[in-house]
């Protein structure tokens, strides 16, 4: 009879230590399904900051090409040496731009045919351009311009463009296809996850119920295996949790790097930010450039925090790394949870955590979290918050570089102003709108003013460059300072600036123009401690319909004008005639 109760428990347990044995082999088994699935998305991340490089340096060798054709240009038709500088200061940037992309593509195999016929177009295009500023230089003028009449110039720029297109589509489709190649692979993560989960609640399930039929054994037996049971729920309860934040992070990951700027990312984080930093209140705070305070992005639960404090108020934004705020206040707590907000709070469980990318400071998050009664259960939801703002932190950096990347590539690097081929494709764009306008018979005026620098070689041969640069970047912020938000100040070349006014009358445009010169004029500069002559401008102004219905129509009638204020003495605002 004893024998044969043995032989049942025997089989019993058995089966018991199989299922268990199962069961952590289905949970571990989650586990590297969600580390490889956070791999793959740590692997989009990268192909996606590659393109954006990769992007950079074909923009930047295309403008930098633009620009040396521009000097040259410029040279032939002024004759004046200083022309030439734009010229070889983009020959050099080319230089560097072409190591950057050839750095970028040196693991690509299949980029290496595109990117040798990018630079054959390129050099075809180099010697045309070196041999119409020999020409010019050895006083052939006539033969120079000769050579950019005949069909060669636009050969050789057609054939860089073409090649440049071409390594641009190259790298996108392949780009794209490495895109599609990992996201087919998280996908198939996610349902194999999905299928290990529900292998998991099955065989939890079996054991849950093989631990009810052993309640007929002793207790010592039932206590064991209560306390069994009470570690594989926590145990199921840590996994479903975690692959939920898995899930959670890679959908906010996802729309984070759609996000057009940091405004609407913050917008994305207020919904999503705060059930995985599992705490009843915080705020976020975001970083700006340079040594700005950190400003608070959103709140969420019943506690007050200030608005805005600076970086080295908060010893974890100093120290780089999570700080929990000590019992009492001093010294060694964070200033800004010293005030008035922070007063009615318990300081134990008032914690402060950075928001990092690429050793970047990008923000603070600052959270009171309840206190969990189990260590375990502590430190797991630090590891879960640590986690999860590192992945929130890289999202954003990204997101940041691809903002910064995209200013580079309209914005002048000295003033700040917008560059040549944005007011380009900004002032097709206004004037396709004014002649719209015009139509419906609601036209409410546009005109463009070309402004340059009286006597601004004087600057640089008195004073040297620096001061030149500073009387560039000086007239600019005053340009932009009385430009409106439907404006466009650009940097047109050399000290040539230009300014389209949307929606402005006749009258009010001279004005504007006017009010330009006076502000200019007001402008005190220094240089070595000595107060530098006033700088002027003369301002060319030109209106649509009146001087033309097209863009190079305006800029010709502008440029006269300003020809005229030139000859009429400097520091003037003349209108096309």
């Amino acid at each position: 009879m004893s024998l044969a109760r043995t032989d049942p428990t025997k089989r019993y347990w058995n089966l018991t230590s199989a299922i268990w044995v199962l069961l952590i082999a289905a949970m571990f088994a989650t586990a590297v399904l969600t580390q490889r699935s956070l791999s793959r998305l740590a692997d989009s991340r990268e192909v996606n900051t590659h393109s954006l490089v990769v992007n950079k340096a074909l923009n930047d060798l295309m403008n930098q090409l633009l620009d040396a054709e521009t000097g040259q240009r410029g040279f032939l038709l002024s004759g004046r040496a200083p022309y030439l500088q734009p010229y070889y200061t983009a020959l050099t940037q080319m230089r560097v731009s072409r190591a950057a992309l050839g750095v970028a593509l040196s693991q690509d195999p299949s980029a290496i045919a595109p990117l040798g016929a990018l630079d054959k177009a390129i050099a075809a295009k180099l010697q045309d351009l070196d041999r119409i500023v020999k020409l010019k230089s050895e006083g052939r003028s006539d033969e120079a311009v000769e050579l950019i009449l005949t069909d060669t110039d636009n050969q050789t720029m057609n054939a860089v463009r073409a090649a440049w297109r071409g390594l641009g589509t190259d790298q996108a489709r392949r780009t794209s296809q490495l895109e599609a190649e990992i996201e087919q692979e998280i996908r198939n993560y996610y349902l194999t996850l999905g299928v290990s989960i529900l292998v998991n609640l099955l065989l939890l399930a079996g054991l849950v119920q093989r631990f009810r039929n052993a309640a007929v054994q002793k207790d010592a037996a039932q206590q064991e295996m209560d306390q069994r049971n009470v570690e594989l729920s926590r145990l199921l309860a840590a996994a479903a949790t975690r692959n939920e934040q898995v899930h959670g992070l890679s959908e906010l990951s996802r729309f984070l790097q759609s996000c057009e700027d940091l405004d609407e990312a913050a917008g994305l984080l207020k919904q999503h930010l705060p059930p995985l930093m599992r705490a009843a209140s915080g705020s976020l705070y975001l970083a700006t450039a340079g040594q700005d305070p950190l400003r608070q992005a959103f709140t969420w639960g019943d506690k007050s925090f200030v608005e805005y404090f600076e970086p080295n108020e908060c010893w974890a934004a100093r120290l780089r790394q999570p700080f929990r705020q000590p019992f009492e206040t001093g010294s060694a707590s964070c200033a800004h949870l010293q005030s008035e907000y922070a007063s009615a709070h318990n300081n134990n469980n008032i914690q402060c955590l950075p928001l990092m990318a690429y050793g970047e400071l990008l923000g603070i998050v600052v959270l009171e979290a309840d206190a969990a009664s189990d260590p375990q259960e502590s430190q797991e939801n630090e590891g879960s918050r640590r986690f999860a703002l590192e992945q929130v932190g890289f999202s954003i950096g990204n997101l940041k570089l691809r903002e910064s990347l995209r200013q580079a590539a309209i914005r002048d690097v000295l003033t700040g102003l917008y560059n040549r081929r944005f007011f380009d494709e900004s002032s097709q764009r206004a004037l396709i709108r004014a002649l719209r306008q015009q139509t419906k018979g609601d036209y409410a005026g546009l005109a463009l003013m070309m402004i340059d620098i009286d006597h601004f070689k004087r600057f640089n041969d008195t004073h040297g460059h620096e001061v030149g640069d500073q009387v560039l970047r000086e007239v600019a912020q005053v340009l932009q300072s009385q430009t409106r938000g439907s404006d466009v100040a650009a940097r047109y070349g050399g000290e040539e600036f230009t300014i389209v006014l949307a929606d402005i009358t006749d009258q009010l445009a001279f004005e504007r123009a006017e009010r330009v010169r006076q502000k200019v004029e007001q402008l005190v500069l220094h240089a070595s401690g000595k107060e530098v002559v006033t700088v002027t401008i003369s301002i060319g102004l030109s209106q649509f319909p009146t001087h033309g219905t097209t863009v190079e129509a305006l800029l010709l009638a502008a440029d006269r004008a300003l020809y005229e204020a030139k000859s009429a003495g400097r520091n003037r605002v003349v209108v096309a005639s």
